[in-house]
């Protein structure tokens, strides 16, 4: 019997006693009744049911057969998305990707004479005698690929992973757990004790990385993590819906995605709103913007200026306490020496505006018991009532803040601008981590606003400021952040190192991993992408390339009427995604017209859109970060468009390296400085 038709026979058993366990679950009465335990139960039976749909379709992935040192026979294990354990042997029929026996599949290289993983139950030890590849779609057999077999020098794990790096891309990022590398699992499990920071280089797979860590982690801590207590931050609603299908494909549910501004816009509420995408975008990209402005927003993203506005609130907080007594009638009063010894014994803890409502509070307690020191009920009745319309007066000497207006007066008071939508309480994206934190700090932070975990995707157009937000809001080490310093196009508003991060931190310790080797591109865009890295002054490091060798990149005097021309060379090469990247806004409308003249479907991509559908795509190049497609184009790049500085350095890489398979360069009279270099 071949190899394929033994992996054939074992699949067909699998799916066989898969079928019957989804059919006796599937069968089985549901629970809706309000008993909490049979609710519990319930719960768990719906689990195995989702697991045991998605496992008779695509049951598992790769094989492993290991021979532990303390056992005679080595077992065969099928390493899948779900677990499923068969119920008449009690032994595993698919061993769940995240399992610790799991980690030896993506670490073990073929060089390593004897292996082991940490179990519940200690250190497991033992040889690897096959490690094998599997693709099972629709219940069906495609590829069997042995990456190791016991005695054989020559491994073909290379060989997978280059057939699953060359499949065409569509619409969603997809899941890695058939193809994970050894140094991203070791990403992917690293320990929970403390916040991780990722620096990637483009196309290696953080994001992907980061998606399955918090699979990952909620397999691992079940105990300890919710998935409604975590959350994805990424930079705009376009890049959370390419990234959407990830989670669902790993069987993870529950776990929300936003962006930081619309995530922080639901805390503040109405009536604040956020000054547009769209806007931001321009101003950064297309408009010369005043020095002045630029030094700001640095400064408004920084830990010094967040210690400045926490100066100005204790102090705000200090004076808006009442320094009077409390009169409610001529002989009933309430010192505020009482009351300043209710604040600093009871109300210590409570953040200000609490602590205004609890005081409150128990001076109307204060007033109901003094009061029934008048004998006369009608008497008492008329006391109380003059009482609480006195305390609501005195109330109005201890008011609820203006969020807005307390910004404003504090920027005034450091001299800085004051834009005129933050008057009409719409924020910029610069003045929303400070906004939160005001918010946060006068109302504290509620419980069901608290987080388990935060993975802050592109975080290298984060501050340091809106971290540290965060991170008031999160339980130790519950971060995961991602991103590449050579793609940080938002100087001004994000961070040249990870010390930045780092410092934010520093109470508590942080790990630090590089992901340098790139799957995305083929060798020759890698190295073509690194020779604009080269020129940056602060480079990150270059990124190591797979070998997938595919065409040179192409650098050629063109325009826009060719266009139309070259979408049908890469159609005809089977490209399912194509993207062309111009300077402006402007440019992107332009060439969409054209392409729509000559009859060619393709989409114009803008800030404001949500959704990311694949196929043709006319985009500016700052809206391309995060993004992958099987063709790119980028027009124009003349020394116009592309000055010799360090923004457009950065915009040049992010749009070279978003190419999987071809990659095209054009100018129309005379090629930047950057190409010539």
């Amino acid at each position: 019997m071949s190899v394929y038709e033994e992996e054939q026979s074992q699949l067909k058993k699998s799916l066989e006693k898969i079928d019957d366990m989804a059919r006796v679950l599937e069968d089985a009465p549901r629970y809706r009744g309000d008993d909490f335990t049979q609710q519990v139960l319930e719960d768990r039976r719906e689990h195995q049911r989702e697991s045991l749909r998605s496992a008779t379709v695509e049951p598992y992935f790769g094989r492993l057969d290991f021979k532990e040192w303390d056992l005679e026979k080595e077992k065969a294990l099928y390493i899948g998305k779900v677990g499923v354990h068969d119920e008449e042997s009690g032994e595993p029929l698919v061993v769940d990707w995240r399992a610790p026996v799991s980690s030896l599949f993506y670490s073990f290289s073929g060089s390593e004479d004897d292996v082991y993983y940490d179990s519940p139950e200690g250190i497991v030890e033992g040889e690897i005698l096959l490690k094998r590849n599997l693709v099972v779609r629709s219940r069906e057999l495609q590829r069997v690929v042995d990456s190791y077999t016991e005695g054989q020098e020559d491994v073909g794990g290379d060989e997978f992973l280059l057939y699953k790096l060359g499949e065409q891309k569509d619409s969603k990022l997809k899941d890695i757990v058939s193809t994970i590398q050894s140094e991203q699992n070791a990403i992917i499990r690293h320990a929970l004790k403390e916040p991780l920071i990722i620096q990637g280089a483009a196309g290696s797979g953080k994001t992907t990385v980061a998606l399955h860590r918090l699979a990952y982690l909620l397999y691992e801590y079940r105990e300890q993590l919710r998935a409604e207590r975590m959350m994805i931050f990424a930079p705009n609603a376009m890049f959370l819906d390419y990234i959407s299908h990830v989670l669902p494909e790993l069987g993870v549910g529950a776990i929300a995605q936003n962006t930081f501004a619309e995530w922080a816009l639901s805390i503040l509420g109405p009536p604040f709103t956020r000054a547009t995408e769209t806007n931001r975008l321009e101003v950064q990209f297309e408009q010369t913007v005043n020095q002045s402005i630029e030094a700001e927003l640095v400064l408004k993203g920084s830990l010094a200026f967040k210690q400045t506005l926490t100066t100005y609130l204790e102090e705000y907080v200090a004076k808006s306490i009442p320094e009077k007594d409390f009169v409610a009638w001529e002989d009933g009063v309430l010192s505020v020496a009482t009351m300043k010894e209710w604040i600093e014994r009871d109300f210590v803890t409570s953040p200000p505006m609490k602590r205004r409502e609890r005081m409150q509070a128990r001076m109307r307690r204060w007033i109901e018991i003094e009061v029934k020191k008048f004998e006369d009920a009608k008497e008492q009745k008329e006391m109380k009532s003059e009482a609480l319309k006195r305390l609501r007066t005195f109330m109005g000497y201890w008011p609820k803040p203006d969020l807005a207006k307390l910004y404003i007066s504090f920027l005034k008071e450091e001299k800085l601008s004051v834009s005129q939508q933050l008057k009409k309480r719409t924020l910029l994206h610069e003045d929303i981590a400070p906004m939160l934190y005001i918010h946060q700090m006068l109302y504290g932070i509620e419980r069901e606003n608290r987080f388990d975990h935060i993975v802050i995707d592109e975080a290298q157009d984060s501050s340091p400021f809106m971290i540290s937000v965060l991170k008031e809001r999160t339980r130790p080490g519950g971060f995961t952040i991602l991103g590449d310093l050579a793609q940080g196009i938002h100087g001004n508003e994000g961070i040249s190192s990870w010390t930045s991060f780092q410092e934010v931190f520093a109470d508590k310790g942080i790990s630090y991993v590089k992901m340098e080797r790139s799957y995305r591109s083929t060798m020759e865009i890698i190295e073509f992408s690194n020779r604009i890295l080269a020129q940056m002054k602060h480079s990150p490091g270059q990124a190591i390339p797979v070998f997938r060798s595919g065409r040179e990149v192409v650098i050629e005097q063109r325009g826009k009427d060719d266009i139309h021309e070259w979408v049908q060379q890469m159609e005809q090469k089977q490209a399912q995604t194509i993207a062309i990247l111009t300077r402006t806004k402007e440019e992107s409308t332009e060439v969409y017209a054209h392409l729509h003249s000559q009859g060619v479907t393709a989409t114009l991509l803008q800030a404001s859109d949500r959704t990311y559908r694949g196929g043709i795509s006319v985009m500016p190049i700052y809206m391309a970060k995060g993004f992958e497609f099987d063709a790119v184009l980028l027009t124009d790049v003349s020394p116009s468009n592309y000055l010799d500085d360090e923004m457009h350095k950065k915009l040049l890489y992010v749009g070279c390296t978003r190419a999987l398979h071809e990659l095209s360069i054009w100018y129309t009279s005379k090629r930047s400085q950057l190409l010539e270099r």
